[in-house]
């Protein structure tokens, strides 16, 4: 009964996350006009962070209990369900994805090396705060790159201005103060639904006895990354492709380098038992990620059925990872 009860609560505290996910993106896409940032500008730094926060608030919990299994576990989890749940269901529900633009595909291979980083780091079996920052680096360089790729876009007159003199004349504005109230108050709200559905996932997963990993590389990473999949969702339906890519590929980013890197900042993450237990994980994010990139190239666009694909791939890993249970 218990059990059933805190099922209830999850899904409640599920919907809230997507409504504050919502009030998020609704507000940083009009600060975004009022900045003049492009659209992939816009996601990769502000909103791929406000999406992300969840993740973010995981990690600092979970590193300050001692508890890798559920960092490494919720961030392999959310970058396995970005690559296949969330583009892929994307992908589907549009009737396909144009992916077009050079330096987008040029950031793919960027973000699959940011992705894969953390484990070559973590091979000693320890990722260290030394290790933390590393990954903080690479977070902030790939920020850097971007925002000068789509700064220099903008054109030479908004060079003349510097972002944070654009950041403070938006939001000083009456509209602007309203977007920054928005936003913030959306940001509250994900931050708490989302601390309230670790706790419960937690709390089911022990009613249930599921290991812990299970729990960081399913319910916590699926609830987590419900603000990707409202975001890429609306995105695509409204035309905005290059939006959602821009959240995808970010997100990606964000959890592999900046959530791992400030953890293990705070607690260095060691695996008592190596990586035995996550080679399965590593090996589907892998998978799913040439799959990405080979349909990406592939005509310049992510069809229906690829999509479909990247779906198949994640749910026989969910086999294969439950069958080990």
């Amino acid at each position: 009964m218990l059990v059933v009860g805190q099922i209830i609560l999850l899904v409640v505290f599920c919907l809230v996350l997507v409504k504050s996910t919502e009030v998020i993106v609704g507000a940083v896409k009009k600060l975004a006009r009022r900045l003049g940032v492009g659209s992939f500008g816009i996601t990769a730094f502000i909103l791929t962070l406000a999406t992300s926060l969840p993740e973010l608030v995981v990690g600092i919990t979970a590193s300050i209990e001692g508890i890798p299994n559920i960092v490494l576990g919720n961030v392999l989890g959310s970058n396995i369900a970005d690559i296949s749940l969330v583009i892929g269901g994307a992908a589907i529900a549009a009737g396909g994805l144009r992916i077009t633009g050079e330096t987008l595909k040029r950031d793919i291979y960027l973000v699959f090396g940011a992705a894969i980083l953390p484990v070559l780091l973590i091979a000693d079996h320890v990722l260290s705060a030394a290790d933390g920052v590393v990954l903080l680096m690479v977070y902030i360089m790939f920020v850097a790159t971007v925002l000068r790729k789509h700064t220099r876009e903008m054109g030479e007159h908004a060079l003349d201005e510097s972002p944070i003199r654009r950041l403070l004349v938006a939001v000083t504005k009456r509209g602007g103060r309203i977007d920054l109230v928005r936003l913030s108050l959306g940001i509250g709200a994900l931050l708490v639904s989302s601390h309230l559905i670790v706790q419960l996932a937690k709390g089911i997963a022990g009613g249930l006895g599921v290991p812990v990993l299970i729990i960081g590389l399913f319910l916590v990473a699926i609830g987590t990354s419900l603000p990707e999949l409202v975001f890429e969702m609306k995105a695509v339906m409204a035309g905005q492709v290059q939006m959602a890519m821009g959240d995808l590929l970010g997100s990606v980013v964000a959890n592999a380098t900046l959530i791992l890197g400030v953890a293990s900042i705070i607690s260095p993450i060691r695996l008592t038992n190596g990586l035995t237990e996550y080679l399965m994980a590593i090996g589907a994010l892998v998978v799913l990620y040439v799959l990405f990139i080979v349909f990406s190239r592939t005509k310049s666009q992510l069809s229906r059925w690829e999509g479909l694909v990247l779906l198949l791939v994640y749910f026989a890993f969910v086999v294969l990872e439950m069958g080990k249970v």
